[in-house]
């Protein structure tokens, strides 16, 4: 054996023709017979099959809501091979030389238990299958929802219509649904002279005849054409009815009411458009829930429904999705392809087997050595190289077919496949087209074979550039195969993102000949010789060799083109600097002061700043070339001297190299960057990365150079030159310069803790304060004084007084810098003493203070809050000895104060507390004052005043005012006496009870009873007035509380004498009023009830008070008013007793009396005359108003007995009475 194609079975034919791709519409018998011959089941797709048939026969026969498929695969994986014929497996009617086609594939499997199920399947539920190829949708632009193509597909699988236009195949549904397709098919034969199968092939002829016709067979749809051709299709039925409707339709055309559908390259026509996504997953949705496993999806994809599959190379980030919805997933995976490659075509003969596992044991190490690749440990380039795999895919290696696999991915996703052979086709080609099978045995496979079989495919690509390019490089290089091999290596591994293609990895794709060893040298003098070619593109960027494009070489020569701004190249020694001074120089002084420095660049006679000055020390560094150090260092000599630079330190650098082409590299390549930093081209963010890095390399290039400047400089202060390194400058020069610029640190060379003003407020005897707030011994612990001439008081008492008046700002500022550099807690610190001690004053929200009370320390606690205030020297006259023991003694004498230290301090820390308590008690006295105009007014008014003084203060008046000020002293006395006396004798009580009862006693009502006390009132009133106009009112208390007594004893009498009087008089009118002569006319209950308003008549005194006299007063005055209780029950007897009387009376008629004289003997002895008739009249009394139903009654009553007893002689007179 000396050749590679001995080593081949020979029954595999190597030279045989090998479809390009399985086309998923390629469904002619000639077609599937050719691609069934050359099908491969692996056992990995031996075990797909098995349990997505298993799926589907428990779904038909049991039903279950698991109706999706996902079969994933790269591009050329056979994914579409496996959904294709598994679809057409189930459909009876597609034969191969009078075999069915689901029979063949069995054969394929070779499986009894997988055979018989599917058997089971088409016999008892005989599935519907709709092939449906997404990849030609998608090339013919249209971007219809998936349902949508699924719906209208299905309709024209059942011959409903022929036509292709989506409304028109509507229009057709809606006919059959409505009964009303016959009378459409004879319209248009009628009117058309056409049969409607003749033209609906033909959308734009069968979309007018539509228009036409639709008003005439579904006028209640369309009332005429024009609503026929506006209709929004997506006004149609929701897709749940649609799909019911569409189920119910294939079991009345087919019979069968399984339906499996196969759609081919899902993922390639939704994974870009959520939209679309969230379409699939509603119709799935809906084919889950209504079908329960009697409609089945099987769609194909190049993406996993996973988010993190690291072999999927196209996935989406939406696609995750449809994970629910399939939850059956099919991965055709690359060891699939690489078992089918074996066996259709690289398959070796048992000598030819034997021949390479012996090269491979011979060679294992040297070989796996020389292929092995870094970087690419976690891709799918990182295979496991064995004897098995060597055999079998020799001259290939596994991680060749990786590649093949990945470039077929990458192409396929730029152009949609349209037009890519298959992995097994390129590989033949490479053996027969490309004669690699005429090669010598040892000779392997490599990517300079993989561009020469996709170099056309590669054109048609985004990749057209890189082919000319590389072409270009190949052309100039014809007689050098290493580099033409380079080249071509380069060329097709460039398309690959996530290949890192790396000198290594590229000399180990390079490597083509087992058994040989391989000069990774020889690699890189060609790739120089390449690179170095001004007419050839290739460059490393990222470490990744790639040809540029022309964009990339018009944004180099864009770069070349940059002229460097002076502006541009101190800004990248700025940020180099501030890199190497990060952070800021900073040295320690006298063991507790960090001291940081400024940093400034002068370059080319500007300032630039480096890092602030902070501390008003400052580093002003200069790099100067070793011919301008001379002149550069006589010019700092003298320039150090002037007052402005006092605080400056000089550092002079003294570069070896020159700088300036470093500069200015650096600034092209950041240029470059920063004007395309919005670029998309994939090739030109390579570039400007490696610009990038390019740009940092460069700057640690200078950085270098800048460190060795520092190495070998010189500092000068103050006229005064020092020869330092890149330590020493800090270390020893800058140390003892800051030492010289804070030469009055030591004064306060403490730094405070910020609570230090709150601590000291908190100690009143400074006798007893620790060392921690003492520690420049500013306080004398032995007698608690304040050392007002220590250095540091004086320094600010200095600076005060210079101004007059400066803000706590102000003072901050002043001495945080230097020469004093002090922590702005000790600043307040001492500025809190200079309070304590009566040195200053300060100003607070507009307020003077001059006491260390609280309004001072919360001024001073914080650092913000002492910004705020102002601060002044404080001129008053201090009070003597003498004065302040009297303060001292007023506090003990007056307030009750335990033992106050005769110190201004102390006194006004205590008459501040306690005068803030008695305050409130000198506040209530005043309105009783003013409301009973008691003399002592003017006085409560003048202690108040006092008292509010001290409390504005902080008591810091307070030693003033107790001590010189009499009239504060007298005022202060009478309000604690008059305070003392109220609370032991109730002195304001009794005042405020007399001023009462005069005052009330005066409104009563006048009668003629309370004469005597009313007196008594009037002896009491003058004497209360003689009492209150004088203004020592504790004096007389005794005499107030008698008069108040006497007073209270006035009123108790008249009280008792008043009710005794007035119960005498309703006693008499009772009496009066019941021997009235109506009294005894009243019925038993108005007489009762006359009596018990009577007896309830009476003035009571519950107890003695001028209320209850009051009450008692007007009780009796209602009682004897016109209008009052005495006359209205005497109104009421009267009342009653009329209201007693009958309503009506029979008077009685007297008898006619004789004419005197006559006789009866006489009148019988008359003679008979004529005489007048005598009249008998009754007489009835009646009531001229009757009010109720019982009078009325009476006189009805009355009349109707009187009718009898009516005659011409007896006549009825009526009497009305008023009653």
């Amino acid at each position: 054996m000396h050749k590679i194609q001995d080593l081949f079975d020979p029954t595999k034919q190597l030279n045989r023709t090998i479809e390009s791709v399985v086309t998923f519409g390629a469904n002619t018998e000639q077609d599937l017979s050719s691609e069934i011959r050359e099908y491969v089941v692996t056992d990995k797709l031996h075990k797909n099959y098995e349990d997505v048939i298993t799926d589907l026969q428990t779904a038909f026969d049991d039903s279950s809501k698991e109706v999706g498929i996902w079969v994933s695969g790269f591009y050329g994986s056979g994914k579409s091979s496996f959904a294709k014929y598994l679809g057409l497996s189930f459909d009876k009617s597609v034969m191969i030389d009078g075999v069915s086609f689901g029979d063949k594939l069995m054969s394929r499997i070779q499986d009894t238990a997988i055979t018989a199920m599917h058997r089971t399947i088409i016999s008892r539920h005989n599935p519907q299958v709709v092939m449906i190829d997404l990849s030609t949708q998608s090339v013919a632009g249209k971007i219809a929802n998936v349902s949508d193509i699924v719906y209208y597909e299905t309709l024209k699988l059942l011959g409903v219509t022929k036509c292709t236009d989506q409304k028109v195949m509507c229009f057709i549904d809606l006919l059959h649904s409505e009964g009303k397709y016959e009378e459409f098919c004879r319209l248009v034969e009628t009117e058309k002279n056409k049969s409607w199968e003749s033209v609906e092939s033909n959308d734009l002829a069968a979309n007018l005849i539509a228009a036409n016709l639709a008003p005439r067979v579904l006028p209640a749809y369309f009332p005429d054409s024009a609503s026929f051709k506006n209709i929004n299709l997506s006004s149609a039925l929701n897709e749940k009815e649609r799909f019911v409707r569409l189920h119910k339709l294939v079991k009345e055309k087919t019979g069968k009411d399984k339906i499996i559908y196969v759609l081919d390259e899902v993922g390639q026509y939704v994974a870009s458009n959520v939209d679309l996504i969230l379409n699939v997953q509603g119709m799935m949705q809906i084919f889950k829930d209504e079908f329960r496993g009697d409609v089945w999806v099987i769609a194909t994809a190049q993406q996993t429904l996973t988010e993190d599959n690291r072999q999927a190379q196209l996935n989406s980030n939406e696609l995750f999705r449809l994970n629910d919805r399939f939850p059956v997933k099919v991965d055709i995976e690359a060891n699939d392809i690489k078992e089918i490659i074996t066996k259709r075509l690289l398959g070796k003969s048992k000598d030819g087997s034997d021949y390479l596992k012996r090269l491979f044991s011979q060679n294992e190490g040297l070989l796996k050595n020389s292929i092995h690749l870094t970087l690419q440990e976690r891709s799918i380039y990182n295979q496991l190289l064995t004897d098995e795999t060597f055999t079998n895919l020799y001259p290939f290696l596994p991680v060749h077919i990786d590649i093949l696999l990945s470039l077929l991915q990458k192409l396929a996703s730029r152009t949609g496949g349209v037009g890519l052979r298959s992995v097994i086709r390129l590989i033949r080609d490479i053996l027969v087209d490309n004669h690699l099978a005429d090669a010598t045995i040892g000779q392997l496979a490599g990517p300079e074979h993989f561009y020469d079989v996709l170099h056309s495919d590669m054109e048609r690509n985004s990749a057209k550039e890189i082919v000319i390019s590389a072409d270009k490089a190949i052309s100039i290089f014809n007689g050098d195969k290493l580099a033409v091999r380079i080249c071509k290596t380069i060329a097709v591994m460039q398309l690959l993102d996530d290949f890192n293609l790396s000198f290594d990895n590229l000399c180990a794709l390079l490597y083509n000949n087992v058994g040989s060893t391989f000069d990774k040298s020889k690699v890189r003098e060609a790739i120089e010789r390449i690179m170095d070619s001004t007419s050839v593109t290739l460059q490393e960027i990222d470490g990744k060799y790639q040809f540029m494009t022309n964009a990339i070489l018009s944004i180099r020569e864009e770069r070349n083109k940059i002229i460097p701004r002076d502006a541009e190249k101190a800004d990248v020694l700025q940020e180099q600097l501030k890199d190497m001074l990060s952070p800021a120089p900073s040295v320690n002084v006298y063991s507790s002061k960090t001291i940081t420095a400024g940093v400034e660049l002068t370059e080319r006679n500007r300032p630039y700043n480096i890092h602030p000055t902070t501390s008003g020390l400052k580093l002003n560094i200069r790099f100067v070339d070793g011919s301008a150090f001379d002149e550069t260092h006589q010019q700092l000599l003298t320039e150090s001297t002037r007052q402005e630079n006092n605080r400056t330190l000089y550092w002079l650098c003294t570069l070896a190299k020159d700088k300036e082409t470093i500069l200015q590299e650096i600034v092209r390549s950041q240029n470059i960057k920063n004007r395309h930093q919005n670029e998309t081209n994939k090739e030109i963010q390579a570039y400007l990365r490696a610009q990038t890095d390019f740009a940092d390399e460069k700057k640690r290039e200078l950085n270098k150079i800048l460190r060795e400047a520092q190495a070998n400089s010189e500092v000068i202060f103050r006229g005064s030159p020092q020869q330092v390194n890149g330590e020493t400058y800090k270390t020893v020069a800058l140390k003892t310069i800051a030492e010289k610029v804070f030469e009055k640190y030591p004064l306060a060379s403490s730094n405070m803790k910020g609570d230090c003003v709150n601590k000291l407020a908190s100690y009143g005897d400074l006798t007893t304060i620790p060392d921690a707030l003492n520690p420049f011994k500013i306080i004398k612990k032995t007698d608690g004084t304040i050392d007002v001439s220590h250095p540091a008081i004086s320094e600010i008492k200095d600076y005060i007084a210079t101004l007059n008046e400066v803000t706590g700002s102000e003072i901050m500022n002043r001495f945080e810098r230097d020469p004093y550099g002090w922590s702005k807690d000790t600043i307040r610190y001492i500025v809190a003493l200079m309070l304590k001690a009566n040195i200053i004053q300060i100003r607070v929200a507009g307020k003077n203070v001059t006491v260390f009370g609280d309004t001072a320390v919360e001024a001073m606690a914080t650092n913000n809050s002492f910004n705020k205030i102002s601060v002044l020297l404080n001129t008053e006259g201090a009070l003597t000895t003498t004065e302040l023991l009297k303060a001292a003694q007023s506090m003990t004498g007056l307030f009750n104060s335990s033992r106050v230290a005769p110190v201004k301090d102390q006194i006004a820390k205590e008459a501040y507390k306690k005068i803030k308590l008695y305050l409130q008690k000198f506040n209530r006295l005043l309105p009783d004052f003013e409301v009973l105009k008691l003399d002592g007014e003017s006085i409560v008014r003048q202690a108040i005043n006092y008292a509010q003084r001290i409390i504005d203060s902080e008591g810091g008046e307070a030693a003033f005012l107790l001590g010189k000020d009499v009239d504060c002293q007298k005022a202060f006395k009478y309000v604690m006496d008059i305070i003392k006396c109220n609370e032991q004798a109730s002195l304001i009580n009794h005042l405020k009870h007399i001023n009462h009862l005069a005052n009330e006693s005066h409104t009563l009502p006048e009668v003629e009873q309370l004469a005597d006390y009313i007196k008594h009132v009037n002896d009491v009133r003058q004497l209360y007035h003689e009492y209150i106009a004088n203004p020592d009112l504790h004096l007389i208390v005794s005499n107030i509380t008698d008069l108040r007594n006497q007073f209270d004893a006035y009123l108790n009498q008249a009280c008792i004498e008043f009710q005794t009087q007035t119960e005498k008089l309703l006693d008499e009118s009772r009496t009066t009023m019941k021997s009235m002569p109506e009294y005894a006319k009243l019925d038993d209950k108005q007489r009762t009830q006359i009596d018990t308003q009577l007896d309830g008549l009476s003035i009571e005194c519950t107890h003695p008070s001028i209320s209850n006299l009051r009450e008692m007063i007007n009780k009796f005055v209602t009682y004897y008013l016109p209008s009052g209780s005495i006359k209205t029950i005497e109104n009421r007897i009267r009342q009653y007793a009329a209201d007693n009387a009958p309503a009506v009376k029979v008077i009685p008629t007297p008898p006619t009396s004789p004419q005197k004289g006559a006789t009866q003997e006489d009148d019988a002895t008359k003679p008979n005359k004529v005489e007048e008739p005598t009249y008998q009249p009754k007489r009835l009394q009646v009531k001229r108003k009757i009010t109720t139903r019982t009078e009325l009654q009476q006189v009805i009553d009355q009349l109707t007995s009187l009718l009898g007893e009516i005659s011409d002689n007896s006549p009825v007179e009526f009497n009305f009475n008023e009653d």
